[in-house]
């Protein structure tokens, strides 16, 4: 069963979050000018991947930073901001995401928000297959490093066409939020410098 989606104007002008830098953030109708980079690294830095289970917290912003080292430089600022939809709607577990019609859901209002953010960074909307290669490179090094023993029976691959090419060869670190924070924002502004100059 398909989760209901807002059907009229005054249900989407409802769906609205207040961010970090107090912005009012429509949801369903985005606007260019208020996606803030400061915004998306407070937020994703302070979100927990794999839904807290894992040994201590490791944020969404930290990944983002390993995935940014992971491939061709010339590709490492989409690969930095490919997760910064999670920063405005937060994010579902890989398995709920892609194999249930939540999923469907979510992802209906995911894709032309991250589309949106792309565009306000000035990156193409067609990501390079090196983004899908790092995040389920890193999925690997972090089942390995902060998860437990239960084996995977599953390939929890997204189904994009990008296989799993191994582990990524990163010692993941015990990051706070606050420093996450900082390493993303020092990130992005590299990478966006270099696109400018």
């Amino acid at each position: 069963m398909s989760l209901p989606m807002p059907t009229n104007k005054q249900d989407a002008e409802k769906a609205w979050i207040e961010t970090f830098t107090g912005k009012k953030f429509y949801l369903l109708e985005p606007r260019i000018e208020d996606i803030d980079v400061l915004d998306i690294a407070h937020s994703l830095a302070l979100q927990c991947r794999w839904t807290g289970h894992c040994k201590y917290h490791y944020s969404i912003a930290q990944h983002s930073w390993y995935c940014s080292f992971i491939g061709p430089e010339n590709e490492a600022f989409h690969r930095l901001n490919h997760d910064d939809s999670e920063a405005f709607i937060s994010d579902l577990s890989r398995p709920l995401k892609h194999y249930t019609s939540a999923g469907e859901a979510y992802r209906a209002v995911e894709e032309p928000l991250q589309s949106l953010i792309y565009n306000r960074f000035g990156l193409s909307s067609i990501e390079p297959s090196s983004v899908k290669i790092a995040d389920n490179q890193m999925l690997y090094a972090e089942k390995r490093q902060l998860m437990g023993l239960v084996p995977w029976d599953t390939d929890w691959t997204d189904g994009s066409g990008s296989e799993n090419l191994g582990t990524a060869d990163v010692l993941i670190e015990q990051w706070s939020p606050a420093h996450a924070e900082d390493m993303f924002l020092q990130r992005f502004q590299e990478l966006y410098n270099r696109r400018i100059n």
